[in-house]
């Protein structure tokens, strides 16, 4: 891993303030709980004003029966339940109007009262009861419930069943279950519920607008608790517990993880290369990185992410010809046009946006175009007898979230790197370019696996696996070094062109040049040797 410095947009807690102090979901959050409070305070106060009223008509008032405050009070409520027992009543003309009145209110201003109240019960004074006796618990707190958010916070759960679910904005209610608690209240709130123990509350923000995400989690996790938000945003010098994530990446990372290529499979085609469809075709990329030999051809249609024009150093690496290289295909006519490539494609992924759009194209393709390929459906619900993928309740998980696993070994092979460099850097000082390159090389071990083992049915990397690997890699080490390096060294390489970086003999992170940026027999031994960290890792491996 050859390291470098990135310009990109620096983000810590003291820069922290050139984002909104409250957006306006906080803001609405305040609101709402301000709202039932105010509107309570009215009733009560119109209630008092006639009660102070009938009693200042009707004391001294020849006959009258009325004479103090509990008086009106117990005239009132009687009135207004129409029970009527006629101990009490207004003689004066002014009393019978404010008699009329409570009359006339009848069981609408209880109702009214009863219901401010019990909502006022519900959404904020029983909730906040819950919260105080499961202080021992562990919390998952959502800023809003959304299709999202409950996909996740319901894999949360499974994963715990003992947890409690927050959800401060729960304007659409898509969880039933018993271990959920809404209620509208701010983060620094919610943990004075939970008393000195922060340990075991986690905050995450899955609203649609990322950078309002980033600029909410900046704020809280300056208590000292762990944030988790929705934002696909290049920022560098993330403050300690804030970590991000998108959607779109963790579909791409789930499905390359349940649908591996085949050796069987060089021919793939992806029709709907949107944010979906691209975000597959760069974790393909990075990810399908194989033995020396072993070619993949990539049929790219309906660009309509852009991303020949935002990957031309990755697509010029990958037009050139040779049986030992992949190759990537931007076409620029429709997919129907080319009922051979149909015929003989290997895998067929429908990755557009809308689900809508990818039935359409499979119904097409099934009924009109001959196909060996399999076919592989993005679909956020699924629908039977098809082969579908990126449904929320799979790829909105821990796994793909939290990500604990693959940062662990993200972080690992920093360290081994580091060990050899003379200028290591801390993992909590990399950029978000070196954070993801390490990423990129940890998601490629289990491809490693694979080949070391000779076995495509691994899906999930345990202890056992990458000990067994690991003894194979030892064995074949000394006699097959330069082939497992140069794999490596075309994996790093492949991650470098999907940023548009070049060659130059001079180093120059700013205009992304770099002297590495060679084939693998073109470096020197020194250099050489470096890919062989990766493999390395595999002895470190703990699950």
């Amino acid at each position: 891993m050859r390291q470098r410095r990135k310009d990109s947009l620096p983000i810590d807690k003291a820069e922290s303030a050139q984002y909104p102090e409250k957006s306006d979901r906080e803001k609405k959050v305040k609101t709402g709980v301000k709202k039932h409070g105010k509107l309570l305070a009215a009733a009560l106060g119109v209630y008092a004003a006639l009660l102070l009223l009938l009693v200042v008509t009707e004391t001294g008032a020849p006959g009258s029966t009325i004479h103090s405050v509990w008086d009106a009070i117990w005239f009132s409520l009687i009135t207004m339940t129409t029970v009527g027992y006629g101990d009490l009543s207004p003689v004066t003309p002014a009393g019978r109007i404010l008699g009329l009145i409570f009359a006339l209110s009848s069981i609408g201003i209880l109702t009214a009262l009863i219901g401010i109240g019990l909502s006022l019960l519900s959404g904020q004074i029983l909730p906040r009861l819950r919260l105080r006796s499961g202080k021992q618990r562990s919390w998952y707190v959502f800023s809003e419930e959304n299709a999202d958010s409950a996909a996740l916070a319901a894999a949360l759960a499974d994963a715990d069943p003992d947890c409690l679910l927050v959800f401060q904005n729960a304007a659409e209610k898509q969880l039933r279950t018993g271990n959920t608690v809404r209620i509208q209240a701010e983060a620094e709130s919610l943990l004075k519920l939970r008393g000195e123990r922060k340990e075991g509350v986690s905050f995450f923000f899955t609203g649609p607008d990322p950078w309002d995400n980033l600029s909410r989690g900046l704020e809280t996790v300056n208590l000292q608790v762990p944030v988790y938000c929705m934002a696909d945003v290049p920022v560098d010098a993330l403050p300690e517990g804030l970590h991000l994530f998108s959607r779109t990446e963790a579909l791409s990372r789930c499905y390359w993880k349940e649908h591996p290529l085949k050796k069987a499979e060089s021919c793939v085609v992806l029709i709907g290369c949107g944010r979906t469809g691209s975000a597959l075709l760069e974790r393909a990329l990075l990810t399908n990185v194989f033995e020396a030999g072993r070619q993949t051809s990539y049929h790219v249609f309906e660009d309509c992410a852009d991303f020949a024009a935002l990957h031309p150093a990755i697509i010029r690496a990958l037009n050139g010809e040779g049986e030992d290289r992949d190759r990537i295909l931007i076409h620029d006519g429709a997919w129907t046009d080319d009922p051979e490539l149909l015929r003989n494609a290997d895998r067929i992924i429908l990755a557009a946006d809308e689900d809508a759009e990818n039935l359409a194209v499979y119904e097409k393709l099934h009924r009109w175009f001959p196909t060996q390929a399999q076919v592989h459906v993005r679909l956020d619900e699924p629908a039977p007898g098809l082969t579908c993928f990126g449904e929320r309740e799979k790829t909105l998980t821990p796994e793909f979230v939290i990500k604990d696993a693959v940062n662990r070994s993200a972080i690992a092979m920093n360290d081994i790197y580091n060990k050899g460099s003379a200028k290591p850097v801390a993992w909590k000082d990399l950029s978000h370019f070196l954070r993801q390159s390490n990423i990129a090389a940890a998601d490629h071990l289990i491809v490693k696996v694979r080949y070391l083992l000779d076995d495509e049915s691994i899906l999930e990397l345990s202890d056992e696996v990458c000990r067994k690997a690991y003894a194979r890699y030892r064995e074949i080490y000394p006699e097959k070094a330069a082939e497992l390096q140069e794999m490596e060294h075309r994996r790093w390489l492949r991650f470098y062109e999907l940023y548009n970086w070049e060659y130059n003999p001079r180093r120059d992170d700013g205009m992304r040049r770099h002297p590495m940026m060679l084939p693998y027999d073109e470096l020197s031994r020194e250099e050489q040797d470096k890919d062989a960290y990766a493999w390395e890792m595999l002895g470190k491996f703990e699950s």
